[in-house]
């Protein structure tokens, strides 16, 4: 089959699965659609698709497992037979169990899964980690892979067939982030964290507070504050930087990529 449509929908803070994921789409359709769930009012909404559209999904990885926001990421997506490409960005540790609990997510909503991938991104607590990804050589295995989502796509074999991704049962513990960003004397008032802010953590009306139930750690406020208003300012989170980067910034890892079998 050829896909009548292709939607791009990602959950993405700081931009690094979103990059991954319009990539891949570009590759598939001129015309792509996207969705960003990083917004709380688009997760909020239900979205359809139906067995000749194709969906590539995209999000990143927290300490080994998809951010566990209030309502899920995915929860809002509805497949029917639905041909899915499912895709996690990570900062050069591991991705752990996040690749499978969005396929099974997916899959349990009415997606059939025909390829995924784990794409390194910059990390979201350094600079220094994955500072240059994507770099040439994964854009360039980003259109290889589209290429062979297309040759899937042409052979009536993937209704049929399955997608195994690697995973353990039961998933990893959740690990809850201790660490949370708050605004400090250079905040300027701008409310850029609010408008980013993909958990509703930060109050318009009281900006350099954060609801510490609702964050998520993922630092799109620090990394999007226009005065460096923001940051975290716990001394035991630049202890935790360090060490990352001590073990992370080399050597670089390379993205995987797995296809539907018979």
């Amino acid at each position: 089959m050829t896909a009548k449509k292709v939607y791009a929908v990602y959950f993405s803070p700081t931009k690094g699965s979103e990059t991954y994921v319009k990539e891949i789409a570009k590759h598939l359709s001129a015309d792509y659609e996207e969705i960003n769930l990083t917004v709380p009012a688009n997760r909020a909404k239900e979205y359809r698709f139906n067995s000749e559209e194709l969906v590539i999904l995209g999000a990143p990885v927290y300490a080994g497992r998809l951010p566990q926001i209030a309502g899920g990421i995915f929860d809002c997506l509805k497949g029917s037979q639905t041909p899915a490409v499912f895709t996690v960005s990570y900062g050069n540790r591991e991705f752990d169990d996040a690749l499978l609990e969005e396929m099974e997510i997916c899959e349990a909503n009415g997606f059939k899964g025909i390829a995924a991938g784990a794409w390194i991104a910059p990390h979201t607590f350094s600079d220094k980690i994955a500072a240059n990804r994507p770099a040439q050589r994964d854009l360039k295995k980003a259109e290889e892979f589209a290429a062979a989502i297309k040759r899937i796509l042409e052979n009536d074999t993937w209704k049929d067939a399955k997608l195994t991704v690697p995973g353990n049962h039961p998933y990893k513990e959740a690990k809850v982030i201790p660490f949370y960003p708050a605004g400090n004397e250079n905040c300027g008032g701008c409310k850029k964290c609010v408008d980013v802010c993909p958990t509703g953590a930060i109050c318009a009306e009281n900006i350099k507070e954060t609801d510490t139930t609702k964050c998520i750690a993922c630092l799109a406020c620090v990394k999007n504050c226009p005065s460096n208003g923001r940051a975290v300012a716990a001394p035991a989170f630049a202890a935790s930087v360090a060490g990352l980067e001590e073990r992370l910034i080399s050597p670089e890892k390379e993205a995987a990529v797995f296809l539907i079998t018979d």
